[in-house]
């Protein structure tokens, strides 16, 4: 009798044993096809600020960036293609939706549009990209990562959100260099932009750069991304500091666009950090 007590509690030990092995592993590829998500549609959020700086310039008066709007505009669309492969995931984020109607509402009046509402139609769909991320990184549980509040590893997501601080001071700012005249309401959202990044996106980097387990690996491309945002800010001052700028849209928007990509590089390597721990957990 107690033998076959026993063997039915090794049985039943086992059988549990599989159960939560499999159980794990059902955990762990959700959690890969996630950040799989969240890398396409950060790569989706890139290349539609790169479109609407690139846009904004040419409706400006800068016609020799047409040809990169062009490529760009390319680019989102096979973005668009690859997120099929999530759509039963993602069909489920409001935001999601949103963000396809502003890509259709601008594919369709391309010629018609002025630069303002160009610009104010990119501004929604990347704040519902930004959206769409963010709910499955709450879902997910990807910022505070098991804690009470965000965590180091976590930071992608306030990375991410600054880089639309960026990129719409490069927007704006590539119009003003590409117009050369004084526009007041540009010249005033770009001193708010200033402001914002002085605020934001050197706090995160000083939280990312103190922290013990990520210094070693962020130390390089925090400085880098700190000295990238300063060269930004002192274009941004030379534009608002002229009553005609001089300044060169193209050499702006490669400017702009080096701070940024410093940006995207910190949150990719924090999303990489976030896969290979999901790939070691047993």
């Amino acid at each position: 009798m107690g033998a076959v007590l026993a063997a039915i509690v090794v049985l039943v030990l086992v059988g549990w044993g599989v159960s939560v092995h499999y159980r794990r592993r059902r955990e762990r590829k959700a959690l890969l096809s996630v950040l799989a998500q969240i890398r396409v549609l950060r790569q989706l959020v890139e290349q539609v600020q790169r479109h609407r700086g690139l846009s904004y310039g040419v409706m400006s008066g800068e016609r020799s960036l047409e040809a990169r709007r062009w490529s760009v505009h390319q680019q989102v669309n096979q973005l668009f293609e690859t997120c099929q492969l999530h759509q039963p995931s993602l069909h489920w984020h409001g935001s999601w939706h949103d963000a396809l109607a502003c890509w259709t509402q601008l594919e369709e009046g391309r010629e018609e549009q002025d630069p303002e509402s160009m610009l104010l139609i990119h501004n929604e769909m990347i704040r519902n990209l930004l959206a769409t991320v963010q709910g499955l990184a709450e879902r997910h549980d990807l910022v505070c990562l098991g804690r009470l509040a965000p965590q180091a590893d976590g930071l992608w997501l306030e990375l991410l959100r600054n880089t639309e601080i960026v990129g719409q001071s490069r927007a704006i700012g590539t119009g003003i260099a590409a117009n050369r005249q004084n526009q007041a309401g540009a010249r005033a959202k770009l001193a708010a932009l200033a402001a914002q990044l002085r605020e934001q996106c050197y706090a995160v980097l000083a939280r990312l750069a103190s922290d013990p387990e990520l210094r070693s690996l962020v130390d390089h491309p925090v400085r880098a991304a700190e000295d990238a945002l300063d060269v930004l800010l002192e274009r941004i001052s030379a534009l608002l500091d002229s009553p005609e700028p001089g300044i060169d849209s193209a050499g702006y928007f490669q400017t702009a666009t080096q701070a940024l990509s410093a940006q995207l590089l910190l949150v990719d390597m924090l999303l990489a950090r976030l896969e290979r721990r999901a790939l070691s957990s047993d």
